[in-house]
Formats: C-alpha cells, sequence, structure tokens
C-alpha cells in the first residue's frame, strides 16, 4: 500500500496559509491585539465581498467541466494544437470579462481537461493585458480610442509569445492533481 500524503495537491495553498499566520503573530507582537483584531475585521469583511464571487467562479467552472467535453479542449489548446491553440486561448482570455476569481478557477479546468501550460498561460496573458472588457469599460471613456487602443494593440503580441515561450522553455506535464479524496464519483 502507498504511502498517503496528507497534503497532496495544497503546496502554494499551504505556503500562503503559512504566511498569513505568521504575518498575523508579527500584526500581534508588533502592533498589539488591537491592532491584530482591526485587522481580523477587516479580513471578514474583505472574506464577506469576496465569497460570493468565488463560489460564482467555482459554480461556472463546474457546470463548464461537465458540458464542455475534454477531448475537445484538449485538441484546441494541448500541446499539438500550435499558434491555433495559443490564439484561441489568447482570444478567449481577452474577450472573458471577470476577476481572477471567475478566470483562474476556469484556467484551472481547462489545465485539467487537457490544455497544456503554454495556453493556459496565453489564457491568463490574454486576460490580464489585452481585456476587452477592461478596453470598453474604462479604457475608451478615460483615455479615448487612440490610447486604449494603443495599449491593446502593443499587448496584442503578448500573449502569443508567452505561450510560445512556455511551450519551448518550460513545459510541464500538467496541472496539479486532484486530491483523491475530493475526485467526484
Amino acid at each position: 500500500m502507498a504511502k498517503k500524503q496528507l497534503f497532496r495537491g495544497y503546496g502554494p495553498a499551504l505556503y500562503v496559509w503559512s504566511l498569513a499566520i505568521g504575518l498575523g503573530i508579527l500584526c500581534l507582537w508588533l502592533k498589539g491585539e488591537a491592532a491584530f483584531i482591526r485587522a481580523l475585521w477587516v479580513d471578514l469583511s474583505i472574506l464577506e465581498t469576496m465569497t460570493p464571487r468565488i463560489l460564482m467562479g467555482m459554480l461556472l467552472v463546474g457546470f463548464l467541466t461537465v458540458l464542455i467535453p475534454k477531448e475537445s479542449i484538449a485538441r484546441a489548446l494541448g500541446a499539438g494544437s500550435g499558434l491555433k491553440g495559443l490564439a484561441i486561448a489568447a482570444g478567449a482570455g481577452a474577450l472573458l470579462p471577470g476577476g481572477p476569481w471567475v478566470i483562474m478557477p476556469l484556467m484551472l479546468t481547462v489545465a485539467r481537461s487537457g490544455a497544456d501550460a503554454g495556453a493556459c498561460v496565453a489564457f491568463a496573458i490574454g486576460w490580464g493585458t489585452i481585456g476587452l472588457n477592461r478596453f470598453l469599460v474604462w479604457e475608451m471613456p478615460f483615455f479615448g480610442l487612440e490610447m486604449g487602443g494603443l495599449r491593446m494593440h502593443a499587448a496584442l503580441p503578448l500573449p502569443i509569445i508567452s505561450g510560445l515561450l512556455i511551450r519551448r522553455y518550460f513545459p510541464l506535464s500538467g496541472p496539479p492533481e486532484v486530491p483523491a479524496a475530493r475526485k467526484a464519483g
């Protein structure tokens, strides 16, 4: 029987939790109990704001996982998809509105369905640098079509270049695994 790894699949989250606990102890030690409690209340208000958004993103991703066949994603965004796969990923990232609470779970689901690391990076950078929603809602009204358009045109090649670099120099074997206890079915 294989030795069960207690925290398999939680690596980065454990580091963040450890950092948060360490900073909490440091805050308590350096600033005192009143500042520590004030910080906890601020954290709870942020949690109250973010929880519905995170749940919405998780629901969206859960439904998409069932509706979109893994074979289609692997074929369109897998390692053999070439520039076309990177362009699809970058375009999808650029078109999708929403914050990281929607985009990151979606990217993880796409990765677990067969997209390679290059396509996932192209997706994330397309969302972060091109962002059609941000262009239409924020940049055009505030900066005008010329300035917003210049920024968008300068950003257009970044997702493709990044995806190509990832595929060439940092190919990953796949996304983080789902721990066996959390797998459905």
